[in-house]
């Protein structure tokens, strides 16, 4: 202690209660004071005297209002009082005064108790005060004779003198700092983000531990570098500049540079930064946050080539693609748009949906418009596109609603597409089935029909009353006459009068030099003519326009290789009769051949008069000559019957030659597939010959005529040949020395045929069945021997109803079949068995 603490005061150990606990007190090493001056002069902070044993001895204002204990209470009272009640367990109230005694000081900051339990934070510094220090001051005990009074000894220990600063709110600040310290630092380096701050020297200042991770630097390295040091050489100059402009005029600045790691690799960062700044202003430097950013820069990346990605489809599309909004203006549109509507980009933007649309479609449209932003409905809606140059096209639109995340409607888009192609293979698909339907209407009408004339008229008005077709005519061609002598004579039509069948269509059967095409006489195949109201051929353009028709087919109807006519027929559409149209005409051209061709062969059957031809041959292209030659024997064509139109089976009889010689030729003829003897009886044989190719029988088919008979003697041939009145004779028999050349007519006559009536019939057939041949035929009949599949009555049966036996029923029947047949196939006078 120093010498002024051996001033006495007054006796008085009170102290102004209105004085405050002193704040921020720094007590030295060698304090020393007269221990009854204490209590009066701090007037910072609590003071009090204890006792050697550490109980209270004085006590004052400032540390009544400090812990809440008056005078009475606390005096005498130990110094532990004062502590928690955890501190008292730790000893630390005695170990205090004796580090004091011991070290003559001691200090020490903690909770301490109040009188009520509250506790408050206090420095406390306790110096030991000693007989020295008294100087006869009152409250405390002399004992000086129990020294003895020897300078060699320390002064008795007489009591301590313990000073109080009430710290609470600085150490709740030091506390609050302290906890946000410890959040920012553990905030600081739980960060994933790098962080630094620099000065405005650009002195690096702080940094979290992913600044060493991420740029592989050490501690001692990252505190000599600067800012750019840390980023590409060919971002340096622009950070550089966001750094200077930071420091000088911006508070705040994001920056994306590649981050340079030591190893030298670049890693895309963003950079967030502010300045930092004192409390008057001043610049200090700047401090922030950067991130990787590699992710995103790959997923713009990403999104930059998707982007691109879908520009370049959405460019090559070949449909329309189009945005519009909820207002209806269009937003948004691809090249083809504007190369298809013909409207340029300024006129296009904004336009009305409605405005593309041909005035007949817009309904359809605006109802599709309509379900797709009020319901949500996916749409797919056809109409025809309105181009500004006032064409019309079929386009089929797909299209749907645009919303944003929160479901707000936004408008629609969608893709056009041109179905000019879909539409013309449907109009096709149609005209197709109503062709198909009227050939279905014709093919039933010809059945019935008795006259070639009648099939004609059928044909043209079926065509006629058909939606697809104007008209239609036929007319009979003279093949012997040349193409251009006007071969064309029209014999039926429908739909357009005689003048202009003769005007209009003559044209296009025999066309003009300066007209496309070939004639169908020469090609012998549909010919087909379209867009005619356009045509660059005069009378095609007027015949087209005059009528309203856009297309012409001309069919030939043509039988083994043989022409009858040709039928005419005129669309409406500029686009009719394709090619799979074409394919079902120029079939329906042969199925009218073929009709009229076996017409005339039917009718050769009832009719009463027919023309019979002689024919005498030694032609051996035909198999009974070649045969009769090879053999030397007579051959009897007794009956052909066609298989196909290549193929016939033959029915022979040979007399005068041995079976094995027919055999051997059979066998060796191109022309005969199959052979089998049916039957043979001394000199005479019955055979049947499969004929493949050309035959003098199938020629006369397609000319209406038919073989009455043939007798072939050593190789030279007499054939009777039945035609029809109205067949041209001298094209038949033109067509056979044409493909028999050493043929020749021997006459030429006209026969009336007794028309035979059903009882006719009958009666021949009853004179030539014997009673028993005509009972078992009858009762064969009604009793249900005939039959199918499942026959009523077997040959057993039939036989014991006639009482007879099972053999004998079956000749009777046999013979009285074969008469019956001979009768139907061959008629009175041909040869019978019994």
């Amino acid at each position: 202690m120093t010498d002024q603490s051996s001033e006495q005061n007054d006796g008085s150990d009170e102290s102004d209660g209105s004085e405050s606990p002193g704040r921020g007190v720094d007590f030295p090493d060698d304090f020393s004071l007269d221990a009854r001056q204490l209590t009066g002069l701090l007037s910072e902070c609590a003071v009090s005297l204890l006792d050697s044993n550490g109980r209270v001895a004085t006590w004052n204002d400032g540390i009544e209002q400090l812990t809440g204990y008056d005078a009475n209470e606390i005096l005498d009272a130990h110094y532990r009082v004062f502590f928690p009640q955890e501190t008292r367990e730790t000893q630390l109230p005695a170990q205090l005064l004796e580090r004091a005694r011991a070290n003559g000081r001691v200090e020490d900051e903690g909770w301490r108790l109040r009188r009520d339990g509250s506790r408050f934070w206090v420095r406390e510094v306790i110096v030991p005060v000693r007989d020295t220090d008294l100087d006869g001051a009152s409250g405390f005990e002399s004992d000086r004779d129990s020294h003895g009074g020897s300078d060699d000894r320390p002064a008795e220990l007489r009591g301590y003198a313990r000073v109080l600063h009430d710290r609470t709110d600085e150490h709740e600040r030091e506390l609050e700092l302290h906890e946000e310290q410890v959040v920012a630092e553990s905030v600081l380096e739980a960060q994933p983000d790098i962080v630094y701050a620099f000065d405005e020297d650009g002195t690096f200042l702080e940094w979290n531990d992913r600044v060493p991770d991420v740029t592989g630097y050490t501690e001692a390295e990252l505190a000599e570098m600067t800012p750019t040091e840390f980023i590409a050489p060919e971002h340096r100059d622009r950070i550089a500049d966001e750094i200077a402009g930071l420091l000088e005029e911006n508070e705040y600045v994001t920056v994306e540079a590649d981050l340079l790691t030591k190893d030298g690799t670049q890693i895309p960062y963003e950079f967030n930064s502010a300045r930092i700044t004192d409390e008057s202003g001043t610049t200090l430097g700047f401090t922030g946050v950067g991130r990787d950013i590699s992710d995103r820069k790959a997923r713009e990346r990403e999104l930059r080539e998707e982007k691109a990605l879908t520009e370049s489809i959405f460019e090559a599309q070949p449909d329309l693609l189009y945005a519009y909004d909820t207002e209806g203006r269009l937003i948004h549109w691809n090249e083809r748009f504007e190369q298809f509507t013909g409207y340029d980009a300024d006129e296009l933007e904004g336009m009305n949906p409605l405005d593309f649309i041909v005035p007949a479609d817009r309904d359809t449209i605006r109802d599709a418009i309509e379900r797709i932003q009020t319901d949500g409905d996916r749409v797919t809606a056809e109409g025809r596109v309105l181009t500004s140059d006032g064409e019309h096209i079929p386009y089929e639109f797909n299209s749907a609603r645009i919303t944003d995340a929160d479901g707000t409607v936004l408008g629609f888009t969608g893709v056009g597409r041109d179905i000019s192609d879909r539409k013309a293979r449907e109009r096709e698909l149609e005209r197709l089935e109503r062709l198909n339907a009227t050939i279905r209407a014709i093919d039933e009408t010809m059945v019935a029909a008795e006259t070639r004339a009648e099939v004609e008229t059928a044909i043209t008005e079926a065509f006629a009353a058909a939606d697809a077709y104007q008209f239609a005519a036929i007319g009979r061609v003279d093949a012997a006459v040349a193409t251009d002598q006007q071969p064309w004579d029209p014999q039926a039509w429908a739909g357009i009068d005689s003048t202009g069948v003769d005007a209009v269509l003559s044209s296009f059967i025999g066309p003009t030099a300066d007209a496309p095409g070939e004639s169908v006489l020469e090609t012998g195949s549909v010919q087909c003519y379209h867009s005619l109201r356009e045509s660059p051929v005069d009378d095609w353009r007027a015949g087209a326009r005059t009528h309203d028709y856009g297309s012409i087919a001309i069919v030939p109807i043509v039988a083994s290789g043989r022409t009858f006519g040709l039928l005419v027929i005129a669309a409406e559409e500029s686009t009719a009769f394709t090619d799979r149209e074409r394919e079902v005409l120029q079939e329906f051209g042969g199925t009218i051949g073929h009709a009229i061709n076996a017409m005339a062969v039917r009718r050769l059957l009832y009719l009463d008069t027919v023309i019979e031809l002689e024919l005498e041959s030694t032609t051996r292209r035909d198999v009974c000559i070649d045969l009769s030659a090879q053999a030397g024997c007579r051959l009897t064509l007794d009956h052909v019957l066609p298989l196909t139109d290549e193929r016939f089976v033959y029915y022979v009889t040979a007399v005068g030659v041995d079976s094995a010689q027919v055999r051997a030729y059979a066998a060796d003829e191109p022309a005969i597939e199959e052979f089998r003897r049916i039957d043979a009886v001394v000199a005479e044989s019955q055979w049947e010959f499969i004929v493949r190719g050309p035959t003098i029988t199938g020629l006369l088919a397609d000319y209406g005529a038919r073989m009455r008979s043939m007798t072939v003697d050593d190789g030279v041939s007499n054939a009777v040949v039945q035609v029809s009145p109205d067949v041209d004779v001298r094209e038949v028999v033109d067509a056979v020395t044409t493909a028999y050349p050493d043929t020749q007519l021997l006459s030429k006559r006209t026969v009336e045929r007794p028309v035979e009536t059903r009882g006719d019939f009958r009666r021949q057939v009853e004179t030539e069945l014997t009673d028993k041949q005509r009972t078992a035929l009858e009762a064969a009949y009604y009793g249900g021997y005939f039959e199918w599949p499942t026959r009523n009555s077997d040959a057993s049966d039939i036989a014991d109803r006639l009482d007879i036996a099972r053999q004998t029923f079956h000749q009777h029947l046999r013979v009285a079949q074969e008469k019956l047949f001979t009768a139907y196939f061959e008629g009175k006078g041909e040869r019978q068995r019994e």
